[in-house]
């Protein structure tokens, strides 16, 4: 059965009071309001049979769009409110983050949530917050466009990388790179308890003149070896092909078939290299958005829950190029063809009544048979009665596969 994640960001609320009410990020009682409607939500998620619910980490946005500063906070606070459905994000943002601390954080609510939880991983693109958070590791926003700034990027993240995985699955450690160092100083530090670590320590945190030189972080992760791994919107082979190194899952978002099944094959293509046999699909998975009305509706619903939040927002941040056909030049959308029509036309969005759905649905699931299908579910921007009744229609399309 196909792995049904919903990506909430979360908005803190509809259009009306995001403008009216600006800076609605700012409110507390509509923070409050979300942080309700949102436990609701996962509730009903949860009875339905949803395997997951991510959130994003995003920072001063007084606009009220993904408040989600700290997604491990949010995915501990609603996973200790539900039963079985898991709890993540799309993704923490490692290149501005102590991997250290994140390890102990991250393993702290693997265990408090007894495994219902997952870990993703991100570079950050937003500078305006990415590149304060990341000043201490010389870290700025990067779009993947190769440059300087975007190595640095990835150097640090995945050095993070390396050293949280690490953190999570050997004891003691200790670790030399460019980006980090344990211990500080390198030869080791006095540590003046040195007789209660020989009796109840981990062996090896000592040296023969009893110094500190090596760390144990603790909690282990309730999983073992440590929590599933995904990769937030992925669009590049060279992404692909990194995941398949690390056996992380990455989340394609592309939105012509073509592309995916592209991304798809090189996937599994690197996974058997490094001695992986995953099928097409398997390990992957897809990012989309699904609205199940009548025809005559769907420009309507991407025009009240959609338009808000693509063109205000994500346009700004380059995600329309998920939306370029293969060879197209041009804006995006083309002159004269609306948000839907284009969502639509690059097999992003899937719209409609719930038969037709369920036949394109079927057609991409039998074509690459992806594991998960990551929605982007705007939450804020809808009538939560609206919500409620499209979670219920995407549960009986999906879970037919």
């Amino acid at each position: 059965m196909v792995k049904t994640i919903l990506q909430m960001y979360p908005i803190q609320g509809s259009e009306e009071e995001l403008r009216s009410q600006a800076p609605y990020g700012l409110n507390t009682d509509g923070y409050q309001k979300m942080l309700a409607q949102l436990t609701r939500l996962s509730q009903r998620a949860d009875a339905l049979g949803y395997w997951g619910i991510t959130h994003v980490e995003h920072h001063f946005h007084s606009e009220g769009f993904e408040v989600s500063p700290d997604p491990g906070i949010l995915n501990l606070y609603l996973g200790m409110q539900t039963k079985n459905i898991r709890m993540g994000q799309l993704g923490y943002v490692i290149s501005t983050r102590d991997p250290i601390r994140l390890a102990e954080q991250t393993a702290m609510i693997d265990n408090m949530l007894k495994g219902r939880f997952f870990v993703g991983l991100a570079r950050g693109y937003q500078r305006r917050w990415t590149n304060v958070l990341g000043q201490k590791y010389g870290v700025i926003g990067t779009y993947s466009d190769q440059s300087e700034i975007d190595q640095r990027n990835r150097d640090v993240f995945e050095d993070h990388f390396h050293l949280m995985k690490k953190a999570w699955t050997e004891a003691p450690i200790d670790w030399t790179s460019d980006e980090y160092q344990i211990p500080i100083p390198p030869e080791g530090t006095d540590w003046p308890v040195a007789d209660a670590t020989k009796i109840f320590g981990a062996p090896g945190e000592l040296d023969d003149q009893d110094r500190s030189v090596k760390i144990s972080v603790v909690p282990r992760p309730y999983q073992k070896p440590h929590p599933p791994l995904f990769q937030a919107f992925s669009v590049s082979p060279r992404t692909m092909e990194w995941c398949a190194e690390q056996d992380i899952t990455p989340t394609v978002l592309p939105g012509p078939l073509s592309l995916v099944g592209e991304l798809a094959e090189v996937y599994a293509k690197a996974c058997r290299e490094n001695g992986r046999n995953y099928e097409i699909g398997e390990h992957n998975a897809l990012v989309r958005e699904i609205y199940i009305c009548e025809e005559d509706e769907i420009e309507e619903y991407i025009e009240k829950y959609d338009r808000l939040i693509w063109e205000q927002w994500f346009r700004g941040f380059g995600f329309y190029e998920a939306f370029r056909l293969p060879g197209e030049e041009g804006p995006i959308p083309a002159p004269g063809e609306s948000l839907a029509q284009r969502m639509i036309k690059s097999d992003y969005l899937i719209a409609g009544p719930i038969e037709k759905v369920k036949a394109r649905v079927k057609e991409i699931h039998d074509r690459f048979n992806f594991e998960y299908w990551v929605l982007l579910f705007h939450q804020g921007l809808m009538p939560e009665e609206l919500a409620n009744k499209q979670m219920d229609l995407i549960a009986e399309v999906l879970n037919d596969l």
